[in-house]
């Protein structure tokens, strides 16, 4: 890449030089830099001269030096192959040149500021198409590892999946009921362990073979085979097609809310056809039902496009660009929740409407969970409990700021989160601190990048009290490695988890849920009793009354502090229409254009 050539020589040979100064240096230094020979220098430097780039004066004879005088500016060269890579999607290359060769990508504010108007809407021409495409291009933080409902377990990978395949049913939380998706009846024996629901005609693929009960009985039967979700389907005792359209759920235990489950993302249908063929082959570009199809997937990015056949209408945006970005990017401020609001970027460069301001139904909990697997001065009581007191929470959201909204004292921010009192007593902190034992041993905090302000807030906190606190950055796709998790006595993150029952189940059941991994094992048994006990409960008051105990325990001898509510917001032009932020904290692709 010529630009790189250019970088290389410049901070190897004009080190504090301005522009325009000549510099000297032998054309052997100048192939040692560019890593080649002598010759393939040469051509370097006349295309760089081409370029306009820099000036070569070869030196004549013995004695006199070659002069090599740089004519471009450095940082304004390097933001145009930054903005040129961004426009071929690959972004990593381009943060990757500002980190070798500039000052970083928090401090370019001027490619920040290009980068804010490159996403968002666009109109895109694709070869061998008539139309531009309507598209939406967002950045990520995190790569989508996995598109798999059985494997699923991050709130954003669950956002993807129900874009690309459909379930059964879904859950309304606002009407309190069931809807049809690709069920369009159902019933349950007296005793709710027989479920029988009955599928729509005519629900295809994406590569057009029309959906089946053979494709829901083996979507489910996969899920139970030692998958991360396999703890919804673990008192399923068979599934049964019992016709092309009809298919039966027989369990072991009554569950009165079977059908809840059922519209779970991790119950996502699946196509057998393919699957059974050639499973590596299925996720590079899987198929599922839903209103977008998978165009393209790499560690970049994931681009979706609209199924045009949807049985459930059409999206009205073509495409949709996810761009995973680097995760010191992050720091840029570069966010889908600021992308809808400038109205210059589409073309109103004029109109000077307020932006609307859009919040999702639910938030997210920040909380810290213990190890209570490992050894350490967390393992008394008296130790969590002392931790717990010592923060502020109140303080917390006045210094910190941002979407954090109310102190959390469980799993779920109800409607009592803005009037609730937190507990806060220092000096009675000090006084369990006495009893534990604690003898000044530091404690080590892991958690991932977008919570270390609220790990270095909870870090100056203890201090105040004497408690060492260590705080280790971790990946996502690292968090509950074993070597990890081996090393941590806590872990501070966040949970979305929408008031639902089953999602508070998922929260003790599901592998990999970092409570359930972290809870002490004598508490796991007696955790799954009161799940069973909820599920054959027929009155949703007594179900949450049962799981709500589960929350108590778990509060009281302090195996997780909770911390913080929030809410997912985001500003945006009035001509954005069909905006929503769903109950996971990402919008609602299928209902979303522009006026």
């Amino acid at each position: 890449m010529l630009y790189e050539q250019f970088f290389m020589l410049h901070r190897k040979l004009a080190v504090n030089a301005p522009v325009h100064t000549a510099t000297e240096v032998t054309l052997e230094q100048i192939a040692d830099t560019l890593y080649c020979t002598t010759r393939n220098a040469k051509l370097v430097l006349r295309k760089l001269e081409e370029k306009g780039w820099i000036l070569w004066k070869a030196g004549r004879g013995r004695g006199n030096r070659s002069k090599l005088t740089f004519q471009a500016d450095q940082a304004e060269l390097l933001q145009e192959a930054a903005q040129q890579l961004a426009e071929k999607g690959e972004y990593k290359q381009a943060f990757e040149l500002l980190r070798t060769y500039g000052q970083g990508i928090r401090t370019n504010d001027s490619y920040v500021e290009w980068m804010n108007g490159h996403f968002g809407f666009c109109k895109e021409m694709k070869e061998g198409e008539e139309e531009a495409r309507d598209s939406l291009r967002l950045p990520v933080y995190r790569l989508i590892e996995t598109l798999d409902p059985a494997e699923c377990y991050y709130s954003f990978q669950a956002h993807m999946i129900q874009q690309i395949f459909d379930r059964l049913v879904v859950y309304d939380k606002a009407k309190d009921q069931y809807m049809p998706v690709i069920a369009h009846h159902w019933e349950s024996s007296e005793d709710e362990t027989s479920w029988t629901f009955h599928l729509r005609k005519g629900i295809l693929f994406h590569d057009g073979k029309e959906l089946t009960a053979e494709d829901v009985k083996f979507t489910v039967e996969r899920l139970g085979q030692d998958r991360r979700n396999a703890w919804i389907v673990r008192e399923l005792h068979s599934v049964e097609a019992v016709s092309p359209r009809e298919v039966r759920f027989i369990l072991n235990k009554p569950n009165r809310i079977f059908i809840r489950f059922l519209s779970s993302i991790c119950m996502s249908i699946l196509p057998k056809h393919l699957l059974i063929h050639d499973e590596e082959q299925f996720w590079r570009i899987p198929v599922g039902t839903g209103p977008f199809q998978v165009e393209e997937w790499t560690e970049e990015r994931l681009t979706i496009h609209a199924n045009a056949h949807y049985y459930q209408g059409r999206p009205h945006l073509d495409s949709i660009q996810i761009i995973m970005m680097p995760e010191d990017a992050e720091h840029c401020n570069v966010s889908w929740e600021r992308l809808l609001q400038d109205s210059e970027q589409f073309g109103h460069g004029g109109d000077n409407h307020a932006a609307d301001i859009i919040e999702s139904s639910e938030g997210c909990t920040t909380l810290m969970t213990w190890n209570m697997k490992k050894q350490g001065p967390f393992q008394s009581v008296e130790f969590r409990r002392a931790f717990n007191l010592i923060l502020n929470r109140s303080e917390m959201i006045r210094e910190l700021g941002d979407n954090r909204l109310y102190p959390a004292r469980g799993f779920i921010m109800d409607e009592q989160a803005p009037y609730r009192k937190d507990r806060y007593d220092p000096e009675f902190a000090k006084s369990l601190l006495r009893q534990s034992g604690y003898d000044g041993s530091p404690v080590i905090m892991a958690t991932l990048a977008n919570h270390i302000k609220d790990a270095e807030w909870i870090q100056n906190q203890c201090a105040s009290v004497g408690i060492s606190l260590m705080i280790r950055e971790i990946r996502m796709d690292t968090m509950l490695h074993p070597d990890v998790v081996n090393s941590m006595d806590c872990i501070l993150h966040g949970l979305v988890l929408p008031g639902e029952e089953v999602c508070i189940i998922e929260n003790y059941e599901q592998e990999g849920s970092i409570v359930k991994e972290f809870l002490d094992p004598s508490l796991q048994d007696w955790v799954k009793e009161c799940i069973d006990d909820a599920l054959a409960s027929e009155r949703c008051e007594e179900r949450l009354s049962i799981l709500s105990n589960i929350e108590e325990r778990l509060r009281e001898e302090a195996h997780v502090s909770f911390l913080i509510h929030t809410k997912f917001f985001a500003s945006l032009h009035p001509s954005y229409k069909g905006v929503v932020i769903n109950n996971l904290g990402w919008l609602d692709f299928k209902q979303i254009w522009r006026a």
